[in-house]
Parts: C-alpha cells; structure tokens; sequence
C-alpha cells in the first residue's frame, strides 16, 4: 500500500481543489457525532462540485441526552450548510440487543449500497468515527476498485467532555481477524501491541486475559501536544507493564501523536523484523496483534499498518457515553489543531 499524505489546512486544501475536479464524482462518508469536529471536513467541501455526502448515526444503547442533543444539532448545520448537494443520513446499529458489537458489519452494509454507485472516489472521514466502523469502512474502500481516501481532524481542547463506556468482552474487528482463532496459529508466538490512552487500563487488561500474547509492546505518544502526557499513562499502567504484562522497558514504543505514518511504519518495521527472525519456526509462527484505543491520529496508523500487513486487530466496543456538562457549548468555527489527509492507494 502506497501512501500520498497532506497535513494541516493549507496541504489539505491545496490536494482537494487540485484533485476533486468537476470530472470526478466522489461519495464523502461520515459521522453524526455529538462533538462539532465533525463540522470542519464538509466545511472545506462545502463548495466543491461532484459531491454526494452520506453521514452514519451511530446508534448506542447508553448516551447522555446532551450528547443526542448536541448531534441533532450538527445534523442541523449540516442539512444548511450542505443543501447545494445529496446529503443523507443512515443509523447504524453498534450493539446488538444481546450486547455483542455488531459495529462493523451494519456499516459494512450501509457502505456496500452506497460503493456500488457510479463514484470514482470515496472519502472516509475518521473524525468523529468510532474504530469500530472506521477501520471495516476504510479497508472495504481501499479493496473496491475506487479510489481510497481517509481524513482526520483533530482538536486538542473539546468543550463537550465525553467518557466512552467499553463493553467487557473484547473481540476481533469486523475484517481483521486474518488467521487467528486457526489450528495454524495455535502455538504462534503471539506480540501484542496496544495503544495506551487515559482511562482505558481495564478494557486493555481484558484484551491482555483474553489474548495471552507471549510479548507486549505498548505504544506511547512523543513527541505530544502535552510533553507529559507520556509520563501520565507510565504512571497510570505501571503494575501492568512492569508486573501482568511482562514489558521490556526498551520494548516501548513511542510514536508521534500526530502523524499516522510514524505509528504506521514503525509497526511495519517492527512486524516483518519479527517475521525475519522468526521464520526458521513453523510450529510457532509468529503473529502480531494490535489493539488501538488511544488518539485517533496514532488509531489511524494502526489501520493502515493492519491492512498493508493483514493483522488481527482486537479491541473493546462502546457502548455509550455519558456526559456531566449541563449547557450545550456554542458551534465552533475555530479549524482544528491538526487536519490530515491520506491517499490510500494500490502499489
């Protein structure tokens, strides 16, 4: 997979009113998210011919009121600001009535429908998208014969605070179980690699139990907005990393926040290192397993490194959010502190 990537506003951009001609006809898919981030994409787009734009509502049994709120009015914003074009919106059930995560393949479906129209490229907004919907998205536009594109914004500061509520049962994502589970796998010398983020360390211990991985090597972001906040997510996995978990301290892995392709190339140096080293061991194969639930920008670089390479990844749904915040803040115009764009396309 070759990458043709554009950061921040001025290269975003420039790439789509060079690229996105009147000649070109292109789906945009979204999300309805509670969080205006999901604003700041159709907001470039707004004024580019040839665009059909299609936002998911994902729908989760447990969320705040004032989150429902704030979506239906971005779904208002929205509607305005882009009355010149097709704008549909389609629910996508996350959880099934027995609890299991059905994310992946009720978007999966939606987004087959939509592929099977005369597009010659699609554009899969990852803002405000779970990982969950995103990562099945994404691999089902690279491997259609359309053109594959990923963006991502990214604010530093969100006025509407949200605390995800994980289910207790981790499971492989839509897509990208690749051969786990098989009798050829069976005795693989197993390399998890979790993306650690704040408030998480119960669903990557769930991951940890379940997966049994013979070596972990956790991923940390610097450099980082917030220089600190690597040593925070130290302090806050400290048992697991250096009791449950077994962790080489020089097997820590530290990524750019901001840059999807640094997660993304040290992970494919990484995994085909191992494939090297290993290779003489057939009843033991090695295997490498990632679990993203940090930033979205690092999540992204996982993605594209587990479709390059066909990994397994496993991680654990929400099931909701809930918020504290009792006034709904006003929209933002402000642009994010990061934009990012990727052209994901077939060597």
């Amino acid at each position: 997979m070759q990458l043709i990537t554009h950061k921040d506003r001025a290269e975003c951009e420039a790439f789509f009113q060079g690229y996105f001609t009147p000649s070109r006809r292109s789906l945009f898919v979204g999300t309805l998210g509670f969080n205006d981030a999901c604003l700041y994409f159709p907001r470039l787009l707004a004024d580019r011919p040839g665009f059909d734009f299609l936002f998911l509502i994902e729908e989760r049994p447990e969320v705040s009121a004032i989150l429902e709120e704030s979506a239906l009015r971005n779904r208002t914003e929205l509607e305005h600001l882009l009355e010149e074009h097709t704008l549909s919106f389609e629910t996508v059930q996350i959880i099934a009535d027995d609890t299991a995560s059905i994310a992946g393949r009720s978007a999966a479906a939606v987004f087959s429908r939509w592929l099977g129209k005369n597009y010659t490229d699609v554009i899969v907004d990852a803002t405000t998208m779970s990982r969950g919907v995103c990562f099945p998205m994404v691999r089902q536009a690279y491997e259609s014969k359309l053109q594959a594109h990923v963006v991502i914004a990214e604010r530093m500061t969100h006025p509407l605070k949200a605390i995800a509520m994980h289910t207790d049962s981790p499971q492989y994502m839509h897509g990208f179980q690749a051969d786990m589970g098989t009798d050829e796998v069976t005795k693989a010398i197993k390399l998890w690699i979790p993306q650690l983020s704040e408030n998480n360390h119960d669903s990557l211990e769930r991951i940890f139990r379940r997966e049994q991985p013979d070596e972990v090597a956790p991923i940390l972001p610097f450099p980082a907005v917030d220089p600190r906040q690597g040593d925070r997510l130290l302090r806050e996995f400290r048992e697991l990393i250096l009791s449950d978990w077994d962790v080489n301290l020089l097997d820590i892995i530290y990524a750019h926040e901001s840059d999807p392709t640094d997660v993304f190339e040290t992970i494919r140096r990484i995994h085909r290192g191992r494939l090297g080293a290993l290779c003489g061991f057939k009843d033991t194969p090695p295997r490498t397993i990632l679990s993203p639930s940090g930033s979205k920008m690092g999540s992204l670089g996982m993605l594209f490194a587990a479709i390059d390479l066909d990994l397994p990844v496993v991680y654990s749904e929400t099931m909701g959010y809930r918020c504290d915040a009792e006034t709904l803040p006003a929209v933002s115009n402000r642009m994010p502190d990061h934009m990012w764009h990727a052209w994901l396309r077939n060597e």
